[in-house]
This record gives C-alpha cells, sequence and structure tokens, in this order.
C-alpha cells in the first residue's frame, strides 16, 4: 500500500494503472507469488490522474437582477466509473464521481445542468473530492461573474438567491460568518482583494473567503488569507475536522495556483517532484476555520467539502484585484501574465 494519505489514489486496487493489480495479473499467469514496485517516475508517468473537465455556462438575468435561467455543460473523463466499473454502473448507471459538484445550491426557476463522459487517452480516476474541485471552479466563478453583471455585491448575490429550507438556511449560516470573519465589505489591505465561495457537498456546506495579492512583474498570485466556515452536522471531532478543513484547501490552494500535469510526445513529463511543483509552506496561506455546531444535526464529511470552494474563492479575488477574469486551471504566472495581457 501507499504510505500516508492516498486521497484517491488508493483506490486504484482494482485499476489497470496500478503495481498491486500488475502483481496479481502476473502472478496468476506464472502461478507464483510476485512482488511488483514502482519507483516515482512510474507513479508519476503510469498511474492514472484526475480526469480533464470543460465547462461551458449560461445564464439571463430578469429586470431586477436575479437569474432566471441558467445552462450548465461539462465534459469529462472517468472518476469513478474508471475505477469501479461494476459497482458504479451498476448502482448510478453514469460516472456521479465526475459530476460532483455540478449540482448549485441555489433556487433558480430555470435551470439545465448537461454532462458528457469523454474518453481520454490516459488513465484516469479518484482525486480528492473527485469532481467537487474541478466543477465547483466554473460554477462558483460563474456565480461571481453574473454578480457582477448584475451590478450586485457577490456575497449578497448568492444569499439572493438560496433556497428555502434547511439547506438554504446553512449555506446563509456559512457565508455570513466566513464573511464576518474576513472583513468582507471593509477595505482590505492596499494591493490585496477578497473572493467568496461556497459548495454543498457530503451532507455538508463550507464558505470561504480569500485574500490575495498579485506580483506584477512575475505574475504570481499570493493568497494571504483564507477563512473557511463549514456546517457539517454535529462535530463529533472538532480538532480532526479543522485539520481536514485546513489540509483540504492548503492542497486545494496548490492545485489551483501550481499543480499541473503536461504531456508531450505521448508521455507525461514529469517524472519526479522537481517536474511537479507543490504549494511550500512558505507560500501556503493562514487558514482560520470556523465551525458552525449543530448539536442535533447529522455528521457530514469534513474531508472533502472544503476542497472546492478554495479555486473560485481565489479566482473571484483575482478579478476583485485586477478586473480580469482567470478560467482555467492552473492559474500559473504565465497564464495571468496572459490573461492580463489579453491573449488567453
Amino acid at each position: 500500500t501507499h504510505v500516508g494519505g492516498g486521497f484517491g489514489r488508493k483506490a486504484s486496487i482494482s485499476s489497470v494503472a496500478d503495481a498491486a493489480a500488475e502483481a496479481a495479473r502476473l502472478s496468476k499467469a506464472i502461478g507464483a507469488p510476485v512482488h511488483v514496485s514502482w519507483d516515482r517516475t512510474e507513479e508519476m508517468r503510469c498511474g492514472f490522474f484526475r480526469p480533464l473537465t470543460h465547462h461551458r455556462h449560461s445564464a439571463t438575468l430578469d429586470g431586477s437582477g436575479r437569474i432566471e435561467a441558467i445552462e450548465l455543460l461539462q465534459a469529462s473523463g472517468n472518476a469513478l466509473l474508471s475505477v469501479f466499473p461494476e459497482i458504479v454502473g451498476r448502482i448510478m448507471g453514469f460516472d456521479f464521481g465526475g459530476t460532483r459538484g455540478m449540482m448549485i445550491p441555489y433556487a433558480i426557476p430555470n435551470c439545465e445542468i448537461t454532462v458528457w463522459s469523454y474518453p481520454l487517452p490516459i488513465p484516469t480516476g479518484t482525486w480528492r473530492g473527485v469532481g467537487l474541485f474541478p466543477n465547483t471552479f466554473p460554477v462558483e466563478s460563474f456565480m461571481d461573474e453574473l454578480a457582477h453583471a448584475a451590478g450586485a455585491d457577490p456575497l449578497q448575490f448568492r444569499l439572493d438567491h438560496l433556497p428555502e429550507g434547511a439547506l438554504g438556511q446553512r449555506i446563509r449560516a456559512v457565508l455570513e460568518a466566513a464573511a464576518e470573519r474576513s472583513g468582507w465589505g471593509t477595505p482590505p489591505p492596499a494591493g490585496r482583494a477578497r473572493g467568496i465561495a461556497c459548495c454543498a457537498d457530503a451532507g455538508s456546506v463550507v464558505a470561504e473567503v480569500a485574500e490575495v495579492s498579485l506580483n506584477q512583474d512575475t505574475g504570481r498570485i499570493r493568497v494571504h488569507q483564507v477563512v473557511a466556515a463549514m456546517d457539517c452536522g454535529q462535530t463529533i471531532n472538532p480538532d480532526g475536522a479543522i485539520a481536514q478543513v485546513e489540509g483540504a484547501i492548503v492542497m486545494g490552494a496548490s492545485a489551483a495556483l501550481i499543480e499541473e500535469i503536461t504531456v508531450k510526445d505521448g508521455r507525461v513529463e514529469a517524472g519526479n517532484l522537481d517536474r511537479y511543483p507543490l504549494l511550500r509552506l512558505r507560500d501556503a496561506p493562514d487558514v482560520e476555520t470556523i465551525l458552525l455546531e449543530v448539536p442535533d444535526g447529522k455528521p457530514g464529511g469534513v474531508g472533502e467539502p472544503a476542497i472546492g470552494p478554495i479555486g473560485p474563492a481565489i479566482a473571484n479575488a483575482f478579478f476583485a484585484l485586477t478586473g480580469v477574469r482567470l478560467r482555467q486551471l492552473p492559474m500559473t504566472p504565465e497564464r495571468v501574465k496572459s490573461a492580463l495581457a489579453g491573449t488567453s
């Protein structure tokens, strides 16, 4: 098994992209025990990858600035179906992992969501939150864009579109808690801006406010602070829940800003961590987590939901700072400079 947290990687035991599966097939073929080990290069080039996603969203606003209709289109490679084909196929008949994060938590009169499963030429599988991270990014970025099109504050715009009932009340509570603690509505320090995003996932709801700055010379985005508010029902282990939120935010910020797998001449280029940069501790944001305790609430997930909003919160803060939208992850310095120059 792999040392430490797998964040989806250990689910590959039934996949073709795994040393254990190779050992089992070889052992069966020769009728003797076989030991197979992959080195770091084999892990990075021959394992499975989080599938690519592509999104196209459109909406109409009425005269009062409320969303009248919204259409969300998404295409994705398989995430769960490729790892657990028989189980996922029997339960749902489609890859519900790849569509995770597409069900928006807002009350909109006319809403149509269409997803396509697109075959990819590389092995794809699970990653923390499965589709939550890549799908929440365009959904919550689009909500921010609609808020600005309506001339509304992004926080208030979300509050105005919440559904009635328990879910809407829970999302309202985390949005307001994160906004209040982060100083939303007050001027940020010079050279910085704030962005907000939220999601509902795994029985929990979470909202995050990111405060960022930009190095104009290098194009590097720096995330200084993230305030997260989560309602995960009855919190069994508050310290453990806070640790999961902090870990998800740092992991998500790393993926949103710098982590990228590139393919050249039919092969993954990165063969070790020197070609696959990760967010270092010195670059990680300060994270403050607020747990909204619901003593009689059903316990929800804490390991994955917080990874959803961090990407769009950063991108929305970047827009507040520059007036430019970033529509592709990761938000690398090269993409930032291209967007600022109007060439992307």
